[in-house]
């Protein structure tokens, strides 16, 4: 197993709109703007998405702790799968989100997941920062 842990991110969000975005996202056009991403089918507590044409991949939610957690598993088409943990921690005004995952991947191809799975990891945090503050 391959442990990633994100950045902090200070949010300007109560940890409420911080749960209610996290939680609903996958419900938001704004799915469909990310790059690399296409194919976005949504369900009740999931979706399903294309990245970069290469993989395809399912992610729902499995864990909710009201304004201070929401859990995903992401499977995909290949012989990776995550689990990714946000946890929501009050600020003052704001939020800090933390960030982390947890990926199956053959032990052959952790060195070359591990620099992508960072990459991606920051992406989308900071994805999730501007998403949360404009909405």
């Amino acid at each position: 197993m391959l442990h990633v842990n994100s950045n902090e991110e200070t949010i300007a969000a109560s940890p409420e709109k911080v749960y209610q975005v996290l939680t609903q996202f996958m419900n938001n056009d704004k799915l469909n703007q990310i790059p690399g991403l296409d194919g976005l089918e949504t369900f009740e507590n999931g979706c399903r998405f294309n990245v970069q044409g290469q993989v395809s991949c399912q992610l729902t939610i499995t864990d909710q702790v009201p304004y201070s957690r929401v859990a995903y598993k992401a499977d995909t088409d290949k012989p990776v799968s995550a689990e990714v943990t946000f946890d929501i921690v009050p600020n003052g005004d704001g939020s800090i989100l933390r960030g982390a995952a947890d990926i199956q991947v053959p032990f052959f191809l952790k060195g070359m997941v591990k620099g992508a799975v960072d990459k991606f990891m920051g992406t989308a945090m900071q994805y999730l920062k501007t998403a949360i503050e404009n909405s």
